[in-house]
């Protein structure tokens, strides 16, 4: 490790550490990166990386023009600090110091039917219902599970009735329930893993092992030579990696499944809607015909990051388990909004939005590629088969420190592939292409192959 990189890790776990301690309190104004690099004689270069760290794991947060804050500590999971990195980090609010930028869970704002929705929502409210005031259904409103069952039948493959789908306001929420359904059960994750299963596993303080994510998906001997019973997997387009699961290795874990009645595999359908190359592998549901797959997916990419809905697709066994509960938390996702978005599908104009996006998406992917493809000697490019993220390895020497040097002098924002303390070798980013606008493609691009080729 270089004489860099130390000086702002050391700073990063001092401030965090002071933090922790309760030296800062929730909403206290951090010390600005000019401030503190004065009064400590470090470089601005320095403080700013540190500074990420924090902003990274959510310990501070930043006000357009006004500077950094201390998080709510109370809110934060009680984990391993260091792996907290979420999808949601990386657009959080505008830093005005990047010009440029690859963020993850961001849509492309621009081409969202807004005047449909607006169709929509007037339709529902002009219309004498006054069922939309009252609390609604537990599981969700019947007639968007009735929307969603069709939907996964067709795109996915998935065959459920719409009393078995239970929709919530975030995968995060709806892997809590189904982690209590599942009472003492012990679990296998990916390594690296989707960090909302780590969050909901460690607040419960669930058991689980990882086993390790190879380039066709899960490696399967681990889970099969495992003693834990419930396996958390994203086939479709695995978070962080990219990485696509292979139908052989798809086969051999529903066999799993099988071998054991307290078996159970929770499918995060994570991407699935954006497959640019090849033909889309169905979801792993649609190879199970004992009912031992457990689907859960989201609208969050297909329609947009603020509209809060997820769904799950509980297998009747566990489904009978579900309305045995005497206590169920309410449903969170007001009911206006599930018929405005049942309507928006029954129209055919989800599909329509759909078909149009993934155009949209893979002009804005091979673009991308194809610019970058000249230095595929320097640039290492995997997961870029389907969602929206691929990552990135700089294999020309550039260290670490060298790449955000350089992408901080040209106002580059880039997110550091980190996760569940994988060492890298090699400096590795995961970019996010979906907010890029198009007309800004060419110059958020140039100015990736400026920053970290030589």
């Amino acid at each position: 490790m270089s004489k860099k990189q130390k000086l702002y890790l050391s700073l990063y776990k001092k401030l965090k550490n002071q933090i922790i301690e309760g030296q800062y309190q929730s909403d206290d104004k951090f010390p600005s990166k000019r401030q503190l690099s004065e009064h400590l004689s470090l470089s601005h270069t320095t403080i700013e990386h540190a500074y990420q760290l924090l902003l990274d794991e959510g310990f501070i947060y930043s006000k357009p023009r006004s500077g950094y804050y201390v998080s709510d500590i109370q809110s934060l999971p009680i984990i391993n600090v260091r792996d907290t990195h979420t999808i949601e980090d990386s657009y959080e609010t505008a830093n005005p110091d990047y010009q440029y930028y690859f963020n993850l869970a961001e849509i492309d704002a621009e081409y969202f039917p807004l005047h449909l929705f607006r169709k929509y929502a007037k339709e529902v409210f002009e219309d004498d219902q006054l069922e939309l005031l009252e609390k609604g259904d537990l599981q969700g409103e019947i007639a968007l599970r009735q929307q969603i069952a069709h939907y996964l039948f067709n795109s996915r493959g998935v065959s459920c009735h719409p009393n078995q789908i239970i929709i919530g306001s975030s995968t995060e929420q709806l892997l809590n329930m189904v982690t209590e359904l599942l009472n003492d059960s012990s679990f296998i994750i990916e390594k690296p893993s989707y960090p909302p299963i780590k969050h909901v596993l460690d607040k419960q303080q669930r058991p689980y092992i990882q086993a390790t994510v190879e380039e066709d998906g899960i490696n399967t001997s681990e889970v099969l030579h495992s003693n834990n019973d419930i396996l958390y997997i994203t086939p479709s387009h695995q978070f962080p990696t990219g990485y696509v699961m292979n139908l052989k290795k798809r086969t051999q874990l529903i066999k799993w499944s099988h071998q054991k009645a307290s078996r159970y595999i929770i499918e995060d359908d994570y991407d699935s809607e954006f497959r640019y190359y090849g033909k889309p592998i169905p979801a792993l549901q649609n190879l199970d015909k004992k009912d031992k797959v457990i689907y859960i997916s989201t609208f969050s990419k297909s329609l947009y990051p603020s509209c809060r809905i997820a769904y799950i697709v509980l297998p009747k066994r566990l489904l009978s388990e579900y309305h045995a509960i005497s206590h169920k938390e309410s449903n969170t996702v007001p009911v206006h909004i599930q018929q405005i978005i049942a309507n928006f599908m029954a129209s055919g104009s989800f599909e329509r939005h759909l078909n149009k996006m993934r155009k949209i998406y893979r002009e804005k992917l091979s673009y991308i590629l194809d610019k970058l493809a000249p230095y595929h000697e320097q640039l290492q490019i995997e997961g870029a088969f389907t969602g929206m993220h691929f990552t990135l390895t700089v294999k020309n020497g550039l260290s670490l420190e060298e790449c955000l040097e350089r992408a901080q002098q040209l106002k580059l924002k880039l997110n550091v592939y980190n996760y569940d303390n994988m060492p890298q070798h090699e400096p590795k980013f995961i970019l996010g292409f979906g907010g890029i606008p198009n007309d800004q493609l060419e110059a958020h691009t140039d100015t990736l192959i400026k920053a970290l080729t030589i």
